[in-house]
């Protein structure tokens, strides 16, 4: 290292005052090279400039492969989206403690979001035991006629075909309007349990 170092001084003394600027290099066996001007076959694998003393001007790093740039944008993205996810917690935080002031009153926002899913499932399910008797005995008088071996009247089929589309139709809503109940349970929950755990963070810092 003392040997390199010497080396570099007498290549910087021995550079004319008009170069002004020395730069340090590295090829491809690892070994370093000092010069006025980098080659271009290096000039993007980074290098150092130095002043007439050998300190450190400027340093530059290697220019970035494809697959390199690839990862740094997706990391820069990630952070992106991470800080983006921690503002929105904070706002909802603060949005959480200032609507409420106890579990019990999320639990009573929570029963009257779900009162009016409740009454609408209610009325998809009554609907659907309303249709399912007659598509039930349209069927049956379809499968009299089929054993006597006698053609379904047009207006039979046409009458099972929609009562069977609208059973489908109606347990297609049943299904989404109960997800949709299971959801708004969750969030609430998750509302809950976020309050209780800001709620105790608030009281540590009181003591």
């Amino acid at each position: 290292m003392r040997i390199r170092f010497s080396l570099l001084l007498i290549l910087l003394v021995s550079f004319p005052a008009v170069a002004g600027k020395v730069y340090s290099w590295v090829d491809e066996q690892g070994k370093t090279h000092y010069g006025n001007a980098i080659p271009p076959q290096y000039s993007q694998q980074g290098n150092t400039e130095l002043d007439k003393k050998g300190a450190v001007v400027k340093k530059t790093d290697a220019a970035l492969t494809p697959e390199q740039r690839k990862a740094k944008e997706d990391e820069l993205a990630q952070q992106k989206e991470e800080e983006k996810k921690k503002l929105e917690q904070k706002r909802r935080d603060k949005a959480l403690l200032n609507t409420y002031t106890t579990e019990k009153e999320i639990d009573l926002v929570r029963d009257r979001n779900l009162q009016q899913g409740e009454l609408q499932l209610q009325s998809m399910e009554l609907r659907a035991k309303q249709v399912q008797p007659r598509l039930d005995q349209a069927r049956k008088r379809a499968g009299d006629l089929v054993a006597k071996k006698r053609p379904l009247p047009p207006d039979l089929q046409q009458e099972i075909e929609e009562a069977e589309k609208e059973m489908q139709r109606l347990q297609e809503m049943i299904k989404q309007r109960r997800m949709e109940m299971d959801a708004i349970r969750a969030r609430f929950e998750d509302d809950k349990k976020r309050f209780r755990e800001l709620r105790q963070v608030e009281d540590t810092a009181k003591k």
